[in-house]
């Protein structure tokens, strides 16, 4: 095959002095009228052809002494002339084709003209089906490809729907199109195909589906005899207005040609729908068009301007004489005229580069047409260029001195989708806007909280907390609010896939660790597994958390695999939104439930886990918080789950502001009840120290809620064994909590304790069992005070005097368990008990003192003590009596 193209380039070259004279026939085969109406289209073709044939036969004749002659047939822009003018042709000698104007046409003649070896070429039918050189041997076009897709892109727009013609050429371009427009990001919302050149038809199905599927840009991949009918409809409904766009194929370019022609039959509306109408159209004017123009001008006189494909199929001609004459000088005229041509030729060997009336004519692989492109736009009856966009794929579009016009008369670019139909929150709308500014306010704080408590690391709360615990809620918040930001904007496959995974992840981080937190305080709590208790350290917890993590990346890793989750568009004839689901409904609804049920029974875990420990002291009251967290997450996920299964095309917006305003809360108060409140911790005691105040105190005349109307320890007279002062009472294990005034009454031989606020409220306090309570006489951060520890509550009592404290001491060591975290370690005798501090040292010593007053018999003085046994007794008289006033 090279051989021969080098061949014919030698003959070229040596054309004047080998080739002898020939003469050349040509079928032009065009749709000259329809349904009897003369196209003035096809008229300024032919007139193109008569020019750019004396321009050939005058330079044919001087390189070979040739001579080409043009035999017109009119098809009617039927089937059946079409064909049989090339078997005429074929019998009358002819040795090429020219046509038809319509793919539709075009590509059966063309299968016909390859049984005949002759050469065709068209410059207008654009339909990819054409470029497979296996079928179409002998076709090749003037016109290039359709480029749609990427002017759809640049003009900004991202969706489109897509009306296109039953036929080949409809067909065929839809899906070039379609194809670009996955490599161009364009999200094509509907596909509507329609019978071609039916003009009766009804096309309330296609125009309904186009309405509802939330786009407004529309493109027509048709004719104008589709496209004037189309159009009566779509006004009809609206959908040619000033928000509507309406793009249309190169099959369209005579439209106002044919809505303006002398004698038409169309109505003034028909004319106005074609107002706005973009059409895309190469180039069709290059450097050799005026010395043409100026040939036209003489040979038809008053003429005005040209039909836009005139120049291509001017440049068929010319093409083709030139490969003719090139065939004729290499294996002579008779077997050009013969179409006795090699069976290894091909129509890459036939056509050559060109300088033509359209500009410079170049082919690719498959004979196809490079050129530049134009965006023509239609108003009052003119086809103007408003943008030109070359053909290299990064070129951008070019805006003539033409302003583009749509319909109503404005130049400003209708979004394809109006911002009063966007059911979902873009980057820069103010909810969206609103909605970034929350959540990264939210990520900031709790990034800066938890990088001030690795500050804070050895600090007695933090460590108690276990830190690393505390880091892994904290990264699982940050990802549950970093999907926020996914849910944002128009979805892809990454993001969609990508935000479920960040959602759940972050999720078990969270729900992970707590139940790991929870399980810990349950077991050091459970005194039949005090033997086990090595079994609790960090990493074997954290290795728990691995496990959970790794059933759910397990779960949500076959999802992926085998239900990718897509970006499914959601509209309405008046909104449209997204969703990410997979293309099998039945498996994400399966993959959804799984995930749901599996966190919902590691959440019904950590709420067992913190109810049954929800009384067990700790210095933040850890399970009560854990508890609280749990069960907001369940409140939220009864809000948010019917989201997952209900459709809400109705209400899509609304339904993602719950959505994200649920999530948001349930990250934010997970954060404050599970790690930020521990942050205030030290912080608050550095503002405290750094003011010189340390703790604050009652009686150091901070101005607190507390009245000064305390009074020292005094026995009820007449009742020896019940005691009563007045005293400055605070919760040590809330924060921000301040001291009151409360009456403590002792009732030694009932075995309760009393602590009653001095309010108006109808209740008044509480009472507690003697036998439950744990008492610290010299708490490190509050002097002059005791501490009491009923259940998960810790109370501290201020005195005014340490003589009067002294009294208390004695009188509650009698019945309750001594506990000291001053001491330096782990003691038993006289009913004290001290014990060290360190991570989980409140936990594990309150557990230790439980096992004390759970054991048959205990290191306190006595047995039953606060049942009023015969020790306890001895134990509170003798009590009393150092208490007793000495005698005056």
């Amino acid at each position: 095959m090279a051989g021969f193209a080098l061949l014919l380039v030698l003959a070229a070259v040596t054309l004047p002095v080998l080739a002898a004279g020939g003469t050349f026939k040509i079928l032009v085969s065009l749709p000259e009228t329809e349904n009897k109406v003369t196209s003035g289209t096809v008229v300024s073709i032919q007139e193109s052809l008569k020019v750019a044939l004396d321009q050939v036969n005058a330079w044919a004749g001087a390189n070979g002494n040739h001579t080409f002659q043009l035999d017109f047939k009119d098809t009617t822009k039927a089937l059946a002339p079409a064909v049989k003018s090339v078997f005429d042709a074929a019998k009358d000698g002819a040795v090429g084709l020219i046509g038809e104007k319509g793919s539709a046409i075009t590509i059966p003649m063309a299968l016909t003209a390859n049984q005949f070896q002759m050469w065709q070429c068209s410059g207008s039918a654009t339909s990819p089906t054409l470029s497979n050189k296996a079928e179409y041997r002998y076709f090749y076009r003037t016109i290039p490809g359709a480029f749609i897709a990427r002017f759809v892109r640049l003009m900004g727009w991202h969706s489109v729907a897509i009306l296109f013609a039953g036929d080949s050429y409809g067909q065929g371009i839809m899906t070039t199109f379609s194809n670009e427009a996955v490599n161009q990001e364009i999200t094509i919302t509907t596909s509507q195909s329609f019978t071609a050149s039916d003009v009766q038809a009804d096309y309330t199905h296609e125009l309904d589906a186009i309405q509802s599927s939330g786009t407004r840009i529309v493109v027509f991949l048709g004719t104008t005899t589709d496209f004037i009918p189309m159009a009566r409809q779509a006004r009809a409904r609206g959908m040619i207005a000033a928000d509507w766009v309406w793009i249309g194929s190169d099959g369209v370019n005579d439209l106002a040609d044919t809505l303006y022609a002398q004698g038409n039959k169309y109505s003034d509306a028909d004319r106005e729908n074609s107002n706005g109408v973009l059409v895309a159209f190469p180039t069709t004017q290059g450097p050799q068009f005026q010395a043409f123009w100026s040939a036209y001008q003489a040979k038809y006189p008053g003429r005005q301007g040209l039909a836009a494909t005139a120049t291509l199929f001017a440049d068929c001609l010319q093409t083709m004489a030139r490969g003719i004459v090139k065939l004729a000088g290499s294996i002579g005229v008779d077997k050009v005229n013969q179409r006795a041509y090699p069976s290894s030729m091909t129509v890459k060997d036939f056509v050559d580069k060109l300088d033509g009336v359209s500009g410079a004519v170049s082919f690719d692989e498959n004979a196809d047409r490079i050129a530049d492109y134009t965006l023509r736009n239609l108003w009052n009856g003119q086809s103007n260029v408003v943008y030109t966009l070359a053909a290299t794929a990064s070129a951008s579009l070019t805006a003539s001195s033409t302003a583009v016009k749509f319909f109503g008369g404005s130049s400003s670019i209708p979004p394809d989708r109006p911002s009063s139909m966007l059911a979902y929150v873009t980057y820069n709308s103010i909810g969206g806007i609103i909605i970034i500014g929350i959540d990264a306010l939210l990520i900031l704080v709790v990034v800066a909280a938890t990088a001030y408590l690795v500050t804070q690391r050895e600090h007695a709360s933090v460590k108690s907390m276990a830190l690393f615990f505390l880091l892994q809620i904290s990264l699982g918040i940050v990802m549950v609010l970093a999907t926020i930001f996914l849910w944002i904007g128009v979805p892809s496959t990454l993001t969609c896939n990508l935000q479920t995974w960040m959602f759940v992840i972050g999720l078990q981080l969270v729900l992970s660790a707590v139940a790991a937190k929870a399980y810990r305080i349950f077991k050091v709590f459970d005194n039949r597994q005090l033997a086990k208790l090595h079994k609790l350290s960090d990493t074997r917890l954290f290795l728990g958390c691995i496990a959970i993590l790794l059933i759910q990346t397990g779960i949500s890793a076959a999802w992926t695999l085998v239900a990718p989750l897509e970006p499914t568009l959601m509209a309405t004839a008046t909104s449209v939104s997204y969703k990410c689901a997979s293309r099998n409904a039945t498996l994400d609804t399966l993959f959804q439930t799984i995930t749901l049920v599996y966190n919902a029974l590691l959440l019904g875990l950590v709420t067992v886990l913190a109810f049954h420990t929800r009384k067990a002291y700790s210095l933040f009251r850890e399970s009560k918080f854990i508890a609280y967290t749990a069960q907001n997450i369940f409140l939220c996920g009864v809000v948010v789950t019917p989201f997952l299964y209900l459709a809400t095309e109705s209400f899509a917006l609304a339904a993602w502001f719950i959505k994200t305003f649920v999530v948001m809360y349930a990250a934010g108060f997970s954060f404050a009840a599970l790690v930020g409140r521990i942050a205030l911790v030290p912080y608050m005691e550095s503002k405290k120290a750094a003011k010189g105040s340390g703790v604050k105190m009652s009686y150091s005349g901070d101005n607190g809620s507390s009245n000064d109307g305390t009074s020292s320890a005094e026995h009820v007279p007449g009742k020896m064994s019940t005691m009563m002062g007045k005293y400055p009472v605070k919760v040590a294990n809330k924060l921000f909590e301040t001291w009151h005034t409360n009456r403590i009454t002792l009732f030694a031989l009932e075995g309760f304790l009393g602590i009653t606020r001095l309010t108006n409220n109808t209740e008044q306090g509480t009472l507690f069992k003697l036998r439950s309570l744990q008492f610290d006489p010299d708490p490190p951060s509050y002097p002059l005070c005791i501490e009491i520890r009923a259940d998960s509550k810790s109370m501290v009592i201020q005195f005014a005097k340490n003589e009067d404290k002294q009294k208390w001491v004695k009188a509650l060591s009698v019945h309750c368990l001594v506990f000291s975290k001053s001491g330096g370690g782990s003691s038993r005798g006289n009913g004290t008990t001290n014990v060290t501090g360190g991570p989980m040292s409140g936990p594990l010593s309150t557990m230790r003192m439980q096992q004390s007053m759970n054991a048959p018999t205990t290191s306190m003085v006595g047995r039953n003590m606060g049942g009023g046994g015969r020790d306890g007794n001895a134990a509170w008289a003798a009590a009393i009596k150092d208490m007793a006033p000495a005698p005056k």
